[in-house]
C-alpha cells in the first residue's frame, strides 16, 4: 500500500462501499452558474456514490439568477435542494443556519460548510468520511480536512484560536444541533467553531477531542480556488477582509466571548443528556447560565458561561496583542495612513523595522553590526506594546508591499465605511439594514 490515499482509491474498504443511504448534508451559498456547475462536477467526479450525500443551495432572490441555477441543476445527477435568500457576505452565517435547520435532510450525519470554490483533495472522498462516524461516542465533533489543519497551533487564546481555523470542516448534525447552528454575528463559520473548541479544550471535565484531524487531508488547497481569485478579484478580496476586521470588536468583546463559551458548555450539557440517556431534556439558557431541564421541568447542571475578571483580561490583551493579517495595525493608524504621504511614511518604517527584526531573527557572522539591529528590534516591540498593535514582520510587510492594498485602502468603499462609522457598528446591525435595503 503506498499511501492510504490510494488504498482508498483502488481498494475500497468492501463495509464502506455498502449503501446505507445519505449521510452527507453539503450546503453552500450560490450566485455564479458556471462555477457552481463545475463544483457539481467535481464532486460527482471524485465521489464514490452521489446517493451518499445531497447538495443545499441558497440562492440569490433574483428571478434571471435562479433560472440560470435551475437549468445547472437540470445537468446533474445529484440531489441539489434550493431556496432563495438574501445573498451576502454579512449574512453568511445565517443562511447557513437556515440550510441547515429548513432546508437540508435532517436524518443526515455530517454537514459540510462550502463553497463553489472549494474541491476535494480525494477520490471517494464520501468513503472516507464514512469512516469517521461515531468517532466520538456521543457523536458530536468536527473533522479537520485541509492542509492548513496540520499547521494548527496550541490554542493559548480564543484569539490565538480564531486565527488558525480549519477552513472546510465537516461538522456532525449533533455537534450543530448542540451549538445552535453558526453564529450570525461572525462572517464565517471557521473561526468561530475554532474560538469554541478552545474553550471546549479548557473543560476538564469534558471528556472527548470534539476536532478530529483525518489522516487523508480532504480538501485541496491546490486545487481550490484562491478567493483573490474569484469575482470582485484581488482588490475585493482586500476590501472584504478590511471591512471585516471592524466587527472583531464584536467578536472578541465581552458578549461575544461569552457566547463563545456558551456554546462549548452546551456541547457539554448535551454529553451528560446523551450519557445519562435522559428522555425528553433540553438545554436551556437562564440568564447567563445554562442548565439541563428535564422533562418535569427540573433544572439540573447549571453553569454560567459569564468569562469572570482575569479569564476576560487575558482574551482582551490577547486581542490587542494577537496576529490579525495586519488588517488591526492599519485600522489603528488608518488616520494617518488614508494619506498618500502617510502611508509612504508608514511603509517605510514597517520596511525599515522589519528589516532589524529580521537581522536580529538571522543573525550573520558579525555580530558587531547587529547592535543596531537589536536596538530596533527592542524599540519596534516596545511600541507595538505601546500601541497595542501586532507586531512588525514579513507579513505586515507584505501587505504594505502590495498595491491592492493601498488601492482598497484609499478606495470609495472603506473611506465611505470610515465616514460612516461602520467601526461602531455591531455584524448583526449591518445585516439588519442590509436585509432591509
Amino acid at each position: 500500500m503506498s499511501s492510504f490515499r490510494e488504498h482508498i482509491k483502488n481498494n475500497p474498504l468492501e463495509e464502506l462501499k455498502i449503501f446505507s443511504g445519505k449521510f452527507i448534508s453539503i450546503g453552500l451559498l450560490v450566485k455564479y452558474p458556471k462555477r457552481f456547475e463545475e463544483f457539481l462536477f467535481d464532486l460527482e467526479e471524485n465521489s464514490y456514490d452521489i446517493k451518499n450525500f445531497e447538495v443545499n443551495i441558497a440562492v440569490p432572490d433574483n428571478e434571471d439568477e435562479f433560472n440560470e441555477i435551475l437549468k445547472v441543476i437540470d445537468k446533474t445527477p445529484i440531489e441539489v435542494r434550493t431556496i432563495k435568500l438574501p445573498y451576502g457576505y454579512l449574512n453568511a452565517m445565517k443562511s447557513h443556519n437556515i440550510i441547515i435547520k429548513e432546508l437540508s435532510d435532517q436524518s443526515t450525519y455530517f454537514y459540510i460548510n462550502n463553497s463553489d470554490r472549494c474541491r476535494f483533495a480525494s477520490k471517494n472522498w464520501d468513503l472516507i468520511l464514512k469512516q469517521y462516524i461515531g468517532s466520538v461516542p456521543d457523536n458530536m465533533f468536527f473533522l479537520r480536512g485541509s492542509n492548513f489543519s496540520k499547521n494548527m497551533k496550541f490554542r493559548r487564546s480564543a484569539q490565538d484560536a480564531y486565527y488558525f481555523p480549519e477552513q472546510w470542516g465537516v461538522y456532525t448534525r449533533k455537534y450543530l444541533q448542540a451549538t445552535d447552528g453558526f453564529l450570525e454575528f461572525h462572517t464565517g463559520h471557521d473561526g468561530p467553531s475554532e474560538m469554541i473548541q478552545y474553550f471546549v479544550s479548557k473543560n476538564k471535565k469534558d471528556p472527548y477531542q470534539r476536532d478530529i484531524l483525518m489522516p487523508e487531508i480532504m480538501h485541496s488547497d491546490k486545487r481550490t480556488i484562491s478567493s483573490k481569485d474569484t469575482t470582485g478579484g484581488e482588490d475585493r478580496f482586500y476590501e472584504r477582509y478590511y471591512i471585516n476586521n471592524f466587527f472583531y470588536k464584536s467578536y472578541f468583546s465581552k458578549n461575544g466571548l461569552n457566547i463563545l463559551k456558551k456554546c462549548a458548555i452546551s456541547i457539554y450539557l448535551h454529553h451528560i443528556i446523551w450519557i445519562k440517556k435522559y428522555k425528553n431534556a433540553s438545554v436551556v439558557t437562564i440568564g447567563k447560565s445554562i442548565a439541563i431541564r428535564l422533562s418535569d421541568n427540573t433544572l439540573i447542571h447549571k453553569q454560567s458561561f459569564k468569562l469572570n475578571f482575569f479569564e476576560y483580561l487575558k482574551e482582551r490583551f490577547a486581542y490587542y496583542h494577537g496576529v490579525n493579517h495586519g488588517f488591526n495595525f492599519a485600522h489603528r493608524f488608518y488616520f494617518i495612513i488614508k494619506y498618500k504621504m502617510g502611508f509612504a511614511l508608514f511603509k517605510s518604517l514597517v520596511f525599515f523595522f522589519n528589516r532589524n527584526i529580521q537581522r536580529v531573527k538571522e543573525p550573520s557572522d558579525n555580530k558587531f553590526l547587529l547592535f543596531p539591529s537589536y536596538f530596533f528590534s527592542f524599540l519596534s516591540n516596545f511600541l507595538t506594546f505601546i500601541f497595542l498593535t501586532e507586531p512588525i514582520s514579513n507579513e505586515l510587510e507584505g501587505l504594505f508591499r502590495s498595491k491592492n492594498f493601498k488601492n482598497v485602502l484609499h478606495g470609495k468603499n472603506i473611506r465611505e465605511a470610515y465616514d460612516s462609522k461602520l467601526y461602531k457598528k455591531s455584524l448583526n446591525r449591518i445585516a439588519e439594514e442590509l436585509e432591509k435595503k
